[in-house]
């Protein structure tokens, strides 16, 4: 069960906003994944089988972006096929990348219904303004729109390096990933999914700025 959570709609502290993260910050991890660099480095080429499969989602979403504008254009809508192609893919990278920078103990299950120790919350919309299935142009003016939070995201995912080197000392020693990195590495997910889903025409409010709930 997902306790402890890090955003949550509606609750103390939550915004609201229809794409959340949730974080169970009471978890245990084995130290031995604390080992420097070797826990790390093991968890990559365990991860694999989940980059390929990433990688194939990655691709079908790239190639979706060619005609995803058409309905928003005439019908005003995002294709539940769409929507839950987009949702399903960050989802699913979130937890890739939680396992890869030891955020949680266990591996991620190849099943988006199974719980799992951090997770990110798409709530499915459709409507959207056609405005902006305008071709390119709906695209363009999102991008624009973005800057200032893509800036936010370049020097925060800076930070994100930094506390990397040093966050495998409190798994080893005490079999807890500390606060402070689920504080920035979460916010670093949160704020990344919610930026590049808006980008990708998804329905749902301009992302809050910066990395908080």
């Amino acid at each position: 069960m997902v306790a402890a959570t890090a955003d949550m709609p509606g609750g103390p502290g939550g915004s609201g906003y229809p794409v959340h993260l949730t974080i169970d910050r009471n978890q245990t991890i084995n130290r031995l994944w604390g080992i420097p660099f070797f826990g790390l480095l093991v968890r990559w080429i365990l991860l694999i089988p989940h980059w390929l499969i990433l990688g194939v989602l990655g691709f079908l979403g790239a190639l979706s972006v060619l005609i995803s504008w058409i309905p928003v254009l005439f019908l005003g809508r995002m294709p539940a096929m769409l929507f839950d192609l987009y949702a399903m893919t960050y989802r699913w990278a979130v937890r890739v990348v939680a396992y890869a920078v030891l955020m949680t103990d266990a591996y991620p299950p190849f099943s988006l219904s199974t719980p799992y120790g951090v997770d990110l919350i798409v709530e499915p919309r459709s409507s959207i303004n056609r405005l902006w299935g305008i071709p390119w142009f709906g695209l363009l003016i999102r991008e624009i729109a973005l800057i200032p939070q893509l800036i936010v995201l370049f020097f925060l995912g800076i930070a994100v390096y930094v506390v990397m080197l040093v966050v495998w000392i409190p798994v080893l020693v005490n079999g807890r990933f500390p606060q402070v990195g689920y504080d920035l590495f979460g916010g670093y997910l949160r704020m990344t999914s919610r930026v590049s889903l808006w980008l990708l025409l998804m329905p749902m409010p301009y992302p809050p700025f910066g990395p908080s709930e």
